[in-house]
Formats: C-alpha cells, structure tokens, sequence
C-alpha cells in the first residue's frame, strides 16, 4: 500500500501509520506537497528524514509535483525509497497537473539518474578505496625537511613539515617517532624523510 501525505498534519500522520498498520503491515509513506507544478520552497525534502525518524519500520518514499527531476533525485539521495511522479505526453494540455509532469524522455532521464545516484551512495564505511592507491601514492603527505639537515643531526620536531612528497616519506603519524634519533646523511630542505635515512 502507498500513503501520500499530502494536505496532511504531522499528527495525521501518526494517526494514519498507527490504523494502517494495525491492518497491513507493507505499506509505504511518502512525503507530498499538494500544488500543481510545485513551487520548490515548499517541498520540504526534510520531512522525509522526519519520517524516516518517528517510522523507522516503513519504507519511506517522495510524491513529486515539482518541474523537472533534480529535486526528486535529491529526495532519492535522502534515502527516499520509492518514487512516485505523474507522466504525461503532452505537458502543455489543459489541466495543471500536465504542466507538473514528465515527459517519456523526462523519466527516463530520471530513472538513470536515480540509478546512478543509488550506485554513488556506496557504503557507510570510510576506508581508503584501491581506485584511490595511485592517487595517495602520488598526493599523500609525507614528512619533509623544514630545514636543510645535516648528517649527524639529532632530529627535532622543528625541523620537520607534512607536505606531498616525491618520493613518498615517512608517514606525518609516525613524525614524532623520529624526534632523538639522528639522520645519517646530509638532506636538503623541502627533501622527503625516507626510514633508510634514520639511524
């Protein structure tokens, strides 16, 4: 079952989900502005997190009225899980949902769009990704001479930045590790700190 909550109170809506779900438990809710063509200020996409808070066991979705995709795509971003627009051949016949619909190539463009959006979304789980290996291979900050070092020199922590590096130093994590310990050869400033350098 779909439940559009257009023209509707937050405590409509808690009364609507409570007597619904007492008769069918696979329903969905969606977040719906009644106005044809809907004027984007009064969306309100953050209703759908505010579903998704106090309904946490029903699928929620977005109704769109609005001109275009972009805001439904949006709403998708936002966790939307069903979409729902209205189609049309023709957007300039009479009747003003006409103008507030899609055209065929409208929602086609739109399904590839949310598509894609859903493959963007990934996973929760920050990590370094291997299309990422080159790139920190290259960019990633290493320890550098501050200063010019010469060979014998207890190191001290002035004597360092974190900076891009060719070739790749010593990681800035371990930049503390280096303090007390000596260099054992003449580097030049802005040269990066190798770990075959340290005695």
């Amino acid at each position: 079952m779909v439940v559009s909550t257009g023209m509707q109170s937050m405590e409509t809506i808690r009364r609507v989900y409570k007597t619904v779900k007492e008769h069918n438990q696979k329903f969905t809710l969606l977040q719906c502005t009644s106005a044809y063509p809907l004027d984007p200020k009064e969306v309100n996409l953050s209703v759908i997190r505010k579903y998704q808070e106090e309904f946490p066991d029903v699928p929620i979705g977005y109704s769109g009225h609005e001109k275009g995709i972009y805001i439904t795509v949006a709403a998708v971003a936002m966790g939307a899980k069903v979409v729902e627009r209205h189609v049309t051949l023709d957007k300039t016949w009479k009747g003003n949902d006409h103008e507030a619909s899609l055209e065929p190539s409208e929602l086609a463009e739109l399904v590839r769009a949310i598509r894609l959006v859903e493959t963007a979304m990934g996973s929760p789980v920050k990590q370094m990704l291997p299309c990422e290996k080159t790139c920190h291979d290259k960019l990633g900050k290493s320890v550098i001479a501050k200063v010019k070092i010469p060979k014998a020199t207890v190191l001290s922590l002035d004597m360092f930045a974190v900076k891009v590096g060719e070739p790749k130093g010593i990681p800035p994590e371990h930049m503390q590790q280096l303090v007390g310990k000596k260099i054992k050869v003449d580097v030049e400033e802005d040269d990066s700190i190798l770990a075959d350098m340290i005695e």
